[in-house]
């Protein structure tokens, strides 16, 4: 690789062993994928932060890089984690696990992460601009900003994003490459009703796109003339759980996809699928893995709520009560809890018997496994619901968000339609 005299400098451990460890780890890393150089990267954030995915490992390398001089050289911020601080006692969770994510975060924090703690960090104030490059864990952010927002940036793993915020730069290859991010099959959604989808449903839709194609980058057609933030969120963050894609072209949305011609690099597309109700169905069955009727606990959050999600929530369990045998955790960053705090929206979910958590992942990093009583969870989530077995070993009942609070509401699910 050809390196500037400072990633020299860095290599050979004249600014310390820690920023020498992070450029040793990039230098392989761009040399199994062939790069030709490193390039600057614009924007960070740490996915595995939580103790339940990362472990003691991740604290004793992370505690070596730190005292090895190593700090963050860009914005980085950091995803959830397995816990809520404030509300760990009621929701069942052992201190020993709160106390281990303390001295998870304690390095991230000494080195000069921003501690957002959530998967919607481009909401929060770390949002990479287009044709810049970042380095982010955790797929849905990563694949959600190459795809609204043209920012460059592959799916990476917590070391080569930490080793990223601390040397600066990444190997350019995959698809920091103009070459690399062109569409390859067309997706067609016209074959639906659109003014009925609702967020759970385009969530069905981007697991099947993504299980579908596997790693051949979609260009979607077939939308409506207005798709809201949220919509894009749900469409696109299951397709690298089902899937490989780190990237989706909207037509008329992405800004490399002004039209389907550009997002296809003027090429003719690999194959054409169409998605419809049939489709739509296939992914709620497969994601659902119980027909037992009894929940244990309804969760939302995955990627985190918006606020608009907070407010139809609250909206759907205004002068309700949660089932006895039920519970019911809607995940959120810290900053938009603040907001749904002061629209109180905070108040009528408590009031109803439920809880508003920050800091917590409801989906791969969650700790279902560790309340008593969970045994079986329902979400409105595609990517939730393709990660929440195996992370957690419970059972998982995947469907609309109207039909996850009448679950919570009685106790038993009942699907609507």
């Amino acid at each position: 690789m050809n390196l500037t005299d400072k990633e020299k400098r860095m290599l050979d451990g004249v600014l310390g062993t820690g920023p020498q460890s992070a450029m040793r780890l990039l230098v392989t890393l761009g040399e199994i994928y062939e790069a030709r150089r490193m390039i600057p990267v614009s924007s960070c954030h740490v996915g595995g932060r939580s103790y339940l995915i990362s472990g003691e490992e991740n604290i004793e390398w992370m505690t070596d890089l730190f005292q090895g001089g190593a700090r963050f050289q860009v914005f980085t911020s950091t995803n959830p984690c397995s816990v809520d601080f404030e509300q760990w006692q009621k929701m069942g969770l052992p201190e020993k696990l709160v106390l281990n994510q303390r001295r998870t975060d304690e390095p991230y924090l000494k080195m000069g992460a921003i501690p957002l703690g959530s998967c919607l960090p481009y909401q929060l104030g770390n949002l990479p601009l287009p044709g810049t490059h970042f380095a982010w864990g955790g797929s849905a952010g990563a694949t959600f900003v190459n795809s609204a927002f043209g920012a460059r940036g592959n799916r990476e793993g917590s070391p080569s994003v930490i080793a990223a915020a601390i040397a600066g730069v990444t190997p350019e290859f995959g698809l920091h490459l103009k070459e690399n991010r062109y569409g390859k099959v067309l997706v067609d959604l016209s074959g639906l009703d659109h003014s009925s989808l609702t967020l759970s449903d385009y969530s069905a839709i981007g697991s099947y796109v993504g299980r579908t194609l596997v790693d051949k980058t979609p260009v979607v057609v077939g939308l409506p003339e207005t798709f809201s933030q949220d919509q894009i969120r749900f469409l696109i963050s299951p397709m690298p759980t089902a899937g490989a894609i780190s990237l989706c072209h909207l037509a008329g949305i992405t800004p490399e996809a002004p039209t389907v011609e550009v997002a296809l690099g003027g090429e003719k597309p690999l194959d054409k699928i169409s998605v419809g109700p049939k489709e739509l169905r296939s992914s709620y069955e497969k994601l659902t893995t119980t027909n037992k009727e009894d929940v244990d606990l309804v969760c939302f959050g995955c990627p985190h709520c918006s606020i608009t999600q907070i407010r139809e929530i609250a909206s759907l369990l205004e002068g309700k009560k949660i089932h006895e045998n039920t519970r019911l955790w809607v995940a959120t960053s810290g900053h938009l809890k603040d907001i749904a705090q002061r629209m109180g929206f905070v108040k009528i979910i408590e009031k109803a018997g439920g809880l508003l958590a920050t800091d917590l992942c409801v989906a791969p990093g969650a700790p279902f496994h560790l309340v008593e009583g969970v045994k079986t969870v329902a979400t409105n989530s595609a990517r939730g619901a393709y990660f929440i077995p195996g992370a957690c070993s419970v059972e998982v009942i995947f469907g609309d968000t109207k039909d996850c609070i009448q679950a919570a509401i009685g106790g038993k699910w009942r699907r609507s339609r």
